[in-house]
């Protein structure tokens, strides 16, 4: 479980319990309210200029991000009386990140829950990663395809499906069972699958401007330019976060005009990386590939309440409870660590704090909420504006249902809008981080689980240095000229990405366990050690170098299985007649010896359908074994010996495959790959899920040093990625 308190949205970092994180001058401090990556990417990632990052494993601690606006009681009283106006408003590829609201110190700010009282507003939010490296030794993946060449989007006329008043667009977490540390290095495979029920929600209406009182900025908006009230509504953190959004309504002969510029509305203002360029970049995005008339007359379709004043432009952001560690909560409520207890708990808990100080306390739990949260507000904004169409929520109400489903037209749509968004998702990203990330997360986030392999860093490290030599970032805010506007949509329209996607998922009756683990603490150079490791062993010509070369055999084998194998009709009908009552009920050891089956053959009886199963859990035992003696060898806890205690006594109990240590590894987190059980709790969990969890919770009791809590997420397919839903404000 990662820690943070004060000015925190909870990264990832590797700090045990709730205890406060060292000041801004270390390097494991997440500065970005929770929206930092939690995962190792971001740590691997070199900044623009090839300078090797000092942050650790987790993406949270390699990218702070400052905290935004605050609000006071009286502002927030006065708000939630204020009603808003009732009148209507009208692929595959790529991905990596995390984000984080961060909080700044007021006495006079008012909580949401405050408001809430009086509105019965609900609480909710949420988070984003890095590198490359030589690969001279990275082998070919068999049958991976790049992405298929963009159909460009006209710059002046994009195709334009509908203004919807609302819209609410979910993302989900995720969890890299293979290829950590050799993903980094195209075209080396990460096997990356989507977290259901761990989904990060963004929702974009036109609302009543927030009040900022007498902390108020004046509009700098000069008389050339169009201007309008953001507003960042962020519930579970208590927070909202308020600017002016400026822009030139028509086109402009010279390239260096400022196009765009979003600035705060109050004074003192903290800078939210993550949130405000992921903002600026998509928000820019839409008005060049809109064009500049079409773009303001949307702004312009809600008026203020006495239609003077015109609405704010409003985004609410909400995030499962699995993002954030729930153990403290459990535990006051005197539950035992169980996912059934997970379970009950209510929807998008806001994060505690702390008793003395009064400080949020954010512990995340690495699934990824930087990646999700970037990626539901770029796929929510460019669903608003009615660039894109997205799938539906799983149980078919969302609001791009009916236009979908009409035509097989509507998927090929569904597919390009998914395109653009993680393109543009993915240069957010990148551009929030100061450096260019492998992007598997954000790729999941879009797409849902899959086999992924890394687009080159050149794809857009030059648009991004351009960006970051003319963007602003101080007082005065963030702007963006004609020029970089054009080469933006240019890049997400109609340049090739040359990483892959390539659908993967487990077989069902097999399911994903994750746990939220607090013990331990992280070396915050882990990631730079792994690679000053392996450059100087490879250069050297030591045996070390062997852990690097039989990864990438051990994963190669992985994806192969999971596409081939384990794909296997018969392979599927023996899973489906034997793997609960019979494979479920049996140990990995039992698994070698003939047992009963219902099926009179050998092919797809109980004793085949494990044997398969058995070799996946060897390939993945071997990945283990390479991952934590590729740590020792680089002085990195991998694989800490906590974590292997734990793995190895989990693998012991009948129905379960594997279980390590997702990703980079590290303290703060376990993974486990098992054969669905029996039903039990209803439907909702099986008898091999509570034995694990029953283990867990056994071994928290006996060692307090280390805690571990299984989470209430289960594995997501292909396809379960970006989505529209009908969550309401």
């Amino acid at each position: 479980m990662a820690t943070q308190m004060d000015d925190s949205f909870g990264h990832d970092d590797d700090g045990a319990g709730s205890a406060a994180l060292p000041s801004d001058a270390d390097d494991s401090k997440d500065n970005n309210n929770g929206w930092g990556d939690d995962d190792f990417d971001d740590d691997l990632d070199l900044d623009f200029d090839d300078e090797p990052s000092e942050n650790g494993l987790k993406d949270d601690e390699a990218n702070g991000l400052p905290s935004g606006e605050q609000h006071t009681v009286e502002e927030e009283a006065n708000f939630v009386n204020y009603e808003t106006a009732d009148d209507g408003g009208t692929g595959y590829l790529v991905t990596k990140t995390e984000v984080n609201l961060l909080i700044a110190d007021s006495e006079e700010y008012q909580t949401l829950d405050e408001a809430a009282a009086v509105e019965g507003i609900s609480s909710g939010v949420g988070e984003i990663t890095k590198d490359d490296a030589d690969n001279e030794d990275s082998q070919e993946i068999e049958e991976a395809h790049s992405p298929p060449l963009p159909q460009s989007l006209p710059q002046s006329a994009p195709q334009n499906y509908d203004h919807p008043d609302m819209v609410t667009v979910s993302a989900p977490g995720k969890a890299l069972i293979a290829g950590g540390y050799l993903v980094l290095e195209s075209p080396n495979p990460g096997v990356v699958l989507a977290a259901e029920g761990c989904r990060f929600h963004a929702t974009v209406a036109f609302r009543p401007p927030y009040p900022v009182g007498s902390r108020a900025i004046g509009n700098s908006a000069d008389a050339s330019e169009e201007s309008i009230s953001l507003d960042v509504y962020s519930p579970q953190f208590d927070r909202v976060y308020s600017y002016y959004l400026s822009y030139s309504s028509s086109s402009s002969e010279q390239d260096d005009n400022t196009a765009l510029r979003l600035y705060p509305r109050k004074r003192p203002h903290e800078p939210n990386k993550f949130v405000e360029r992921s903002l600026l970049l998509a928000l820019g995005y839409l008005r060049q590939s809109l064009g500049a008339g079409a773009f303001h007359a949307r702004l312009r379709q809600h008026s203020g309440r006495d239609g003077d004043e015109r609405a704010a432009l409003a985004i609410k952001l909400r995030a499962d409870n699995d993002f954030y560690s729930q153990i403290a909560r459990l535990n006051e409520n005197g539950w035992d660590l169980t996912p059934q207890n997970l379970e009950r708990l209510e929807p998008f808990l806001p994060c505690p704090k702390d008793e003395s100080t009064g400080e949020l306390v954010v512990n995340k739990t690495g699934m990824g909420s930087s990646a999700a949260l970037v990626t539901s507000i770029v796929g929510a904004l460019l669903r608003f504006f009615g660039v894109i169409h997205l799938p539906n929520t799983a149980d078919g109400v969302g609001d791009d249902s009916e236009v979908a489903n009409e035509t097989n037209g509507g998927r090929r749509e569904e597919k390009e809008g998914l395109r653009i968004a993680h393109n543009l998702s993915q240069i957010c990203h990148c551009h929030a981080q100061g450096k260019v990330g492998s992007g598997f997360d954000v790729s999941s986030a879009v797409y849902g689980s899959h086999v992924y392999t890394r687009f080159s860093k050149g794809v857009i490290s030059d648009f991004l240095e351009n960006v970051e030599s003319t963007a602003k970032m101080a007082e005065d805010g963030l702007e963006l000229s004609d020029t970089l506007l054009e080469q933006l949509v240019v890049l997400v329209n109609d340049i090739e990405w040359d990483c892959t996607v390539r659908p993967v998922s487990l077989p069902p009756g097999v399911e994903l366990l994750m746990a939220d683990v607090c013990g331990g603490s992280e070396s915050p150079s882990m990631a730079r050690n792994v690679l000053d490791w392996k450059k100087n062993k490879r250069k050297l010509g030591f045996m070390d170098d062997y852990y690097w070369k039989d990864l990438k055999r051990c994963n190669n084998k992985i994806v192969s299985m999971l596409s081939d194998k384990l794909k296997d009709q018969t392979f599927l009908d023996g899973l489906r007649r034997d793997g609960a009552m019979i494979i479920s009920t049996r140990t990995a050891e039992q698994w070698k010896k003939p047992m009963p089956s219902s099926w009179y053959k050998f092919e797809g009886s109980s004793w085949d359908v494990a044997l398969k199963l058995l070799d996946l859990r060897m390939t993945l035992l071997e990945c283990r074994q390479n991952l934590k003696g590729m740590g020792k060898s680089a002085g990195v806890p991998i694989e800490p010996d906590e974590q292997t205690a734990v793995a190895d006594a989990t693998m012991k109990l009948p129905g379960v495959i594997a279980a390590g240590v997702p990703g980079a590894g590290g303290y703060d987190a376990l993974f486990v790959i098992y054969v669905k059980g029996p039903e039990t709790n209803g439907g909702n969990s099986d008898q091999v899920r509570d034995e694990i969890g029953n283990l867990w919770s056994e071994t928290s009791r006996k060692n307090e040093e280390t805690v571990i809590c299984p989470l209430s997420v289960r594995a997501a397919g292909f396809g379960d990625g970006l989505r529209a839903t009908k969550l309401d404000w």
